[in-house]
């Protein structure tokens, strides 16, 4: 019985050392993570990626990324795909920033934000990702189903490989179907990759996608607090989601839209600092915070708006709003 019963032993221990060898994402979140959304990044110039790099930021998310009808993969930044027929065809200067962005650097980790169609929009992203998870569907040209030779698959594939992504997040505003978000997790899961959420309502929508996900797959919520979120108060979300995972606060910052005014929500460094610190004491665990966007910093240099409109802010240069931003931010949390 002994010999057996050793055997047994050292079977588990091998299937348990398997089990914890399948899942070993690079990038875990940092204990305080300040986050910058990216739009306005492809390709991008050196100037930007230098001051991200210099900001004392932790997390970029690099976006907005669209996939489209025939399986390709478009930057919101460019008219023609980036991914085609499963490969690489974007700007390689890009993929070199990119790749660069951590060297050296307080960035740790790199997101990419897959997001969908607005109002009015025609299908794209989320609409494509529901009718091609499922194995059964037939779809000309799609390799449909989540498996290592589907097309949603290799999509998630080619930025991890070529981008060196860490995770895609999921910024659905529009088809709201749990079933495939949950397959594109797994598709995570198999990348060792990483999942993140980004919602500004229907609560239900994400409790289910958390209730069927790995907490370490799925291991953030980027929650929008300006435009169709601007009535978002993090303790409601907290208290209706119960999450495992740390819930971000996004603000936007004066200078979106093209306009020092508050416009949609956008705030002044020291408006975010106040609802941040509010945030903060509804929610303690709260460990960090995101900023949407890193062209609308530009934006506010660019426009004048420390002139035009004093109670924006101050800064004058965006190394100078980078710095302002981080150092409110840092404060509240």
């Amino acid at each position: 019985m002994k010999p057996l019963l050793s055997l047994i032993i050292l079977s588990v221990l091998s299937l348990c050392s398997f089990a914890q060898q399948t899942y070993t994402p690079a990038a875990p979140l940092p204990a305080k993570n300040l986050s910058m959304f990216g739009r306005g990044m492809y390709p991008g110039n050196d100037t930007t990626y230098t001051l991200l790099k210099r900001s004392g930021f932790n997390t970029i998310l690099l976006s907005s990324f669209y996939i489209h009808a025939d399986g390709d993969l478009y930057s919101g930044d460019s008219k023609q795909p980036i991914v085609h027929e499963g490969k690489w065809v974007g700007d390689p200067a890009y993929v070199k920033r990119v790749r660069d962005l951590k060297k050296n650097s307080s960035i740790s980790r790199i997101e990419i934000l897959l997001e969908g169609r607005w109002y009015g929009q025609p299908p794209n992203t989320f609409d494509f990702i529901r009718d091609w998870y499922d194995p059964a569907l037939k779809v000309p040209g799609i390799v449909t189903g989540t498996g290592r030779e589907s097309t949603l698959y290799n999509l998630m594939k080619v930025l991890k490989e070529v981008l060196g992504a860490d995770a895609f997040c999921i910024d659905d505003e529009s088809v709201y179907h749990s079933p495939s978000i949950i397959a594109m997790g797994k598709i995570a899961a198999d990348l060792n990759m990483h999942m993140t959420l980004c919602p500004f309502r229907r609560n239900n929508y994400w409790t289910e996608i958390l209730a069927a996900s790995d907490k370490n797959v799925v291991d953030a919520l980027y929650l929008q607090c300006y435009d169709g979120g601007i009535r978002n108060d993090i303790k409601n979300w907290v208290q209706g989601l119960k999450p495992a995972q740390p819930i971000y606060p996004i603000f936007m910052v004066r200078g979106s839209f093209s306009t020092c005014d508050t416009h949609k929500g956008s705030k002044s460094v020291a408006e975010i600092s106040k609802q941040l610190h509010g945030f903060k004491k509804d929610y303690p665990e709260m460990s960090g915070a995101a900023i949407w966007q890193m062209e609308d910093l530009k934006s506010f240099v660019t426009l004048g708006c420390a002139i035009k409109e004093p109670s924006s802010g101050t800064a004058t240069s965006v190394a100078e709003f980078l710095s302002q931003l981080k150092k409110a931010l840092k404060k509240e949390l």
